[in-house]
């Protein structure tokens, strides 16, 4: 059964603005499935390419624009999915853009380093942007009663639809088998990573910390390599949508905390794969439950924004030296305004 994506709405009203739509987001989080149904309307003047595919990535790895102006013309959208492994797709993209201007051409990505590295330059000016996370509490939710169950579901399991209304044992096993299929072995590909086990032994330590500031220093001591290599690897691992990072927020340096980072995930049910816990969300039968309610509020945050379409916010958490702390700062692109929010679980 198909659910409806907040993002869906943005998506179609963009349609033939004369802009190249891109649309980051993790693997499985339901990408493939929405630009599908955002194109079914169109049957077969809607042109799908799935670039993993070899016909498909050979035809566009040799950069044969006539076959491809050929490939494309009389299609109405052209939707190249997992763009991010053709090397040249940014050139691509723009000499389609400039040869066949009337074809609305959707890219997906699920590493946004790898397909933002490629589109951006040659894309300038002629592309929007967007992220699609795992599915939204709003998208889940069919009322406010509905919605309590649903935070402990998404807090517990995640928002990965390929898990949703599963049983407790489906649940796990499709969550490990995403972990081993996606987290290692693709974020290993794509980084090049020379040292598997080390960004292995980072995600737990990060798994282990959400909620609590964060060095690079210490996480470097920990697994005896350098900061560099770590601030490198949570960076990788940020851009493949694995985590993500808040930053301190000071005005005033000599009082307030600016060096240390939260580093929170994209989504839970991959976090407590990573560590193997699934105990149910009780403050008796888990002590991390207080840290899986601020990453889940965040998140869904975060969700919405990006989901809505909106220019997004700066996002920042606070704390002085003197340990008063707020757990998220959002300051708007469009009045400035700053936003300070609380997140505590008190049942």
């Amino acid at each position: 059964m198909y659910i409806q994506r907040n993002l869906e709405k943005v998506l179609k009203n963009r349609l033939f603005g004369g802009k190249a739509l891109i649309v980051y987001g993790p693997r499985q989080a339901g990408k493939t499935t929405l630009v599908r149904h955002l194109t079914e309307p169109y049957g077969k003047e809607a042109l799908y390419i799935d670039c993993e595919l070899p016909r498909y990535r050979d035809l566009l790895g040799r950069a044969d624009m006539d076959a491809l102006f050929s490939l494309v013309r009389g299609h109405k959208i052209v939707v190249f999915d997992e763009a991010q492994v053709i090397p040249n797709i940014g050139q691509i993209l723009k000499s389609l853009f400039d040869h066949h201007p009337e074809v609305q051409y959707i890219a997906t990505g699920s590493s946004s380093f790898d397909l933002a590295n490629k589109v951006s330059e040659p894309l300038t000016g002629r592309s929007l942007e967007f992220t699609l996370y795992p599915m939204a509490l709003d998208e889940l939710a069919e009322n406010s009663f509905d919605a309590e169950a649903r935070i402990v579901e998404l807090m517990r399991f995640g928002g990965y639809p390929g898990v949703l209304n599963l049983s407790e044992e489906e649940h796990i096993v499709q969550l490990k088998t995403l972990v081993s299929q996606y987290v290692y072995k693709n974020v290993l590909a794509v980084g090049g990573i020379k040292k598997p086990e080390v960004i292995t032994q980072l995600l737990n330590l990060l798994a282990l910390q959400i909620g609590q500031e964060v060095s690079y220093r210490e996480l470097a001591e920990q697994l005896r390599t350098s900061s560099v290599t770590i601030e490198r690897y949570i960076d990788l691992l940020e851009k493949n949508f694995i985590v993500f990072r808040l930053q301190g927020y000071a005005k005033n340096l000599r009082n307030e905390v600016t060096r240390t980072k939260k580093i929170y995930f994209i989504d839970l049910g991959l976090r407590n794969a990573l560590i193997g816990n699934f105990a149910p969300i009780s403050t008796t039968a888990r002590a991390d439950v207080g840290a899986l309610f601020e990453n889940c509020m965040l998140l869904e945050r975060m969700k919405a924004q990006a989901h809505s379409g909106a220019p997004l916010p700066e996002r920042y958490f606070w704390r002085t030296m003197a340990q008063a702390e707020v757990d998220y700062i959002e300051i708007a692109p469009t009045d400035a305004h700053m936003h300070a929010f609380e997140f505590k679980w008190n049942k």
